[in-house]
């Protein structure tokens, strides 16, 4: 039986002077959880952000976590789910493109999400 690979999200809170000790600093944090770690698992540091402005959260980084999100309810195979699912990909697309001159919702994908689902799935095609 193989082991299945999870990722843990951790968010840490320091005192720091300035933005390059703050990532000297969590640059440490990572190579000591590196240490805990097996060979060939991997532990990064994805932002460092003054703690003021941890509310303005990026939206790469919104739509990463609705990405994985709609991932996890498609996984359940529920219908009430996978629902919410097709909302949080929509909500995620539209983050994410936005900003385009001529923004419409008319250029969503529904096939590329029936794509994603039956891949998930392990659906063959």
């Amino acid at each position: 039986m193989s082991d299945t690979k999870f990722v843990a999200t951790l968010r840490t809170v320091f005192d720091a002077q300035d933005e390059m000790e703050a990532i000297l600093m969590a640059n440490e944090f990572q190579e000591k959880i590196a240490d805990l770690l097996d060979e060939d698992d991997v532990v990064d540091v994805t932002q460092v952000i003054p703690f003021e402005t941890a509310r303005q959260i990026p939206s790469a980084e919104m739509i990463e976590q609705l990405r994985r999100s709609r991932d996890l309810l498609i996984k359940t195979r529920i219908v009430q789910c996978f629902e919410l699912a097709r909302e949080l990909d929509k909500t995620a697309w539209t983050l994410e493109h936005r900003a385009e001159p001529g923004f419409d919702m008319a250029g969503y994908d529904w096939g590329a999400f029936l794509d994603l689902t039956n891949r998930l799935l392990e659906r063959k095609p």
